[in-house]
């Protein structure tokens, strides 16, 4: 079987861009008697199966731009291929070519409901408590994950991760590795971090710890429904500068939002303020025993 399919045009982070796609035949046999060739609309959102993308860095930019930007798609190829197996982290299907006279790219599932944060701000009023718990737990069961296999990811956000719907559930996805780091080997993406997802604390950005706070403020966001010291919608634009520079400040003054009435909120101020959290596993951990305190209490 070969596959055949549409991928949305669309800039996305670290200089990525999906683009129209037309036939994609793996084996060459479309000619043959019995050959079937799968068809799928990726970005319709309306299909309850795994689509694809296609994923390559951008070019027509200044050489040190383009240097950054193939190395940020070197670096997330290889650790996709370490960090695959997991159903919380995006599926990568190996390098492709649209054309031969293109770049690789990389084939990937896509996400039929787009990035958290977009969701979070278009639906927020419609997510249920058991569901804002679920998507914590998942995006801190992937990232415990991660940590496991040697890999920091360093750009943790509502943004990075992804929303995928099975028919009776939607799962998060964590994506974006362009920035991640690996000691072992030796891959460094080079991305820290945006406010409000950064530590303030941090002078170095290369262990688990770094995400860590990022999904502290992930886990925030999911279970609250907006950033920290906002309400309403995600910041955009220049807004999102004097909000990020803002946040900055408060984070580093050591202050942070009111947690008592949030849910999760022990386990967010153990990301966030306390800083008693080594990697995303001692999270999963946190996360499980507030679950079955708050099952045994209703």
């Amino acid at each position: 079987m070969c596959w055949q399919y549409q991928a949305r045009t669309m800039w996305l982070g670290c200089g990525d861009v999906t683009i129209e796609l037309g036939s994609i035949n793996y084996c060459g046999d479309q000619d043959k008697a019995g050959h079937e060739v799968a068809k799928e609309d990726a970005g319709s959102g309306t299909k309850a199966g795994k689509c694809l993308v296609w994923k390559s860095p951008r070019t027509g930019v200044s050489d040190t731009l383009l240097d950054e930007f193939q190395n940020a798609f070197a670096v997330e190829y290889e650790l996709l291929r370490r960090l695959q197996g997991h159903s919380g982290i995006i599926q990568c299907y190996g390098l492709f070519k649209t054309t031969p006279s293109m770049e690789d790219g990389l084939l990937l599932e896509e996400a039929n409901l787009g990035d958290l944060q977009s969701y979070i701000d278009k639906n927020n009023a419609k997510i249920t408590d058991n569901v804002r718990k679920q998507w914590s737990l998942q995006c801190a069961e992937a990232l415990a994950y991660v940590h496991s296999k040697g890999v920091v990811h360093a750009n943790v956000s509502t943004t990075n991760a992804l929303l995928h719907n099975l028919g009776q559930t939607t799962n998060l996805i964590l994506a974006d590795f362009g920035g991640s780091k690996c000691r072992e080997l030796n891959l460094d993406g080079g991305l820290i971090p945006d406010d409000p997802f950064r530590d303030p604390q941090l002078k170095e950005f290369d262990s688990p710890k770094v995400d860590v706070f990022s999904l502290g403020i992930v886990i925030y966001i999911v279970i609250t429904g907006h950033y920290p010291f906002r309400e309403g919608l995600a910041p955009q634009g220049e807004e999102r500068y004097l909000y990020e520079e803002f946040v900055r400040q408060r984070f580093g003054n050591g202050e942070f939002p009111e947690l008592i009435n949030v849910q999760f909120g022990e386990v967010i101020a153990g990301c966030c303020i306390e800083r008693r959290f080594d990697t995303a596993k001692d999270v999963v951990v946190a996360l499980k025993a507030e679950m079955q305190v708050h099952a045994r209490s209703t």
